[in-house]
């Protein structure tokens, strides 16, 4: 089980019960105030219709591929990136975070979002600079990417680039602990995700909902999707598990859907919007330990 105290940032793996604590300063390095540290620009095209720049690492295409069947009429998303690489001694592992516009779906109930897309945990070059070189059947680099599902607000015409410095912060975390995270992890931040006065204070970890796991020339990379939660969200996957709230979220379109978005301005619970859900935690909680 997991401690609350306040300040502390912690990792918890869904398979595993040992818990991992990261000072917070490892986790509130912010790019933000380093206004040389990043800038906003477009990738080279992958799209048919442009050739690829050979300058463009394989394992970066491969990423690209993966999103571009999904975003066919996005093939030169709004990026942020490090100027100073961390293979250049930088201090950010991802070297690209992607930004798409997700129009959702209405009929489904899913609002327009924007969605982000990290290159860096994988391996995206191939000769050693980052990751161990791996054979196309093993993980590339720690074997994922992760995403962020950020639903869009009315009158918003460029995404948010606050997702990048928490992307960066869980990299981090990654590359000093060499822990992989899984669909079902809880991450206790204790801390609105954007630092304003969300209730969005912490994240599970879950499989994206569209980008499916890719094969790249140095091995197969997951994506991995951050979802913000509230404090009593959190404490349900420490008591009971990581899935089972994941499932629970994706019942209700305002608490994430089926794509699992997260609103920042949301102000109720999973518990408050749906009281039947506390009597199916508290039966997966005694099923949980039998």
């Amino acid at each position: 089980m997991m401690s609350s105290n306040s300040g502390q940032n912690e990792i918890s793996k869904s398979n595993k019960p040992a818990e991992v604590e990261l000072p917070p300063h490892q986790l509130s390095h912010s790019t933000t105030s380093q206004p040389d540290s990043r800038v906003i620009h477009p990738p080279a095209s992958s799209s048919a219709r442009t050739p690829v720049q050979p300058s463009v690492p394989p394992g970066v295409l491969a990423v690209y591929n993966a999103c571009s069947s999904i975003y066919k009429t996005q093939p030169n998303p709004l990026q942020v990136t490090a100027v100073r690489k961390y293979w250049l001694d930088g201090p950010d592992p991802l070297d690209y975070i992607s930004m798409y516009e997700n129009a959702g779906n209405e009929s489904r109930h899913i609002p327009p979002h924007w969605h982000y897309v990290s290159l860096g945990l994988s391996d995206l070059h191939g000769d050693g600079r980052v990751h161990e070189r791996s054979a196309a059947d093993e993980a590339s680099g720690y074997g994922f990417e992760l995403t962020f599902r950020l639903k869009r607000e009315p009158g918003e015409t460029a995404p948010p680039t606050w997702p990048a410095v928490l992307m960066q912060a869980l990299a981090r975390y990654v590359f000093q602990s060499d822990n992989i995270l899984q669909s079902g992890d809880h991450v206790s931040w204790h801390s609105p995700l954007d630092q304003t006065e969300s209730r969005i204070q912490h994240m599970l970890m879950a499989e994206d909902a569209q980008l499916y796991p890719t094969q790249s020339p140095f091995g197969f990379v997951n994506f991995i999707q951050i979802v913000g939660v509230c404090t009593e969200e959190l404490k349900a996957a420490q008591h009971w598990n990581g899935p089972g709230v994941l499932e629970l979220l994706r019942n209700i379109s305002s608490a994430g859907g089926p794509w699992l978005i997260t609103d920042m301005r949301r102000g109720e619970t999973i518990f408050d919007l749906d009281s039947s859900f506390q009597e199916r935690l508290e039966q997966g909680v005694f099923v949980s330990t039998l």
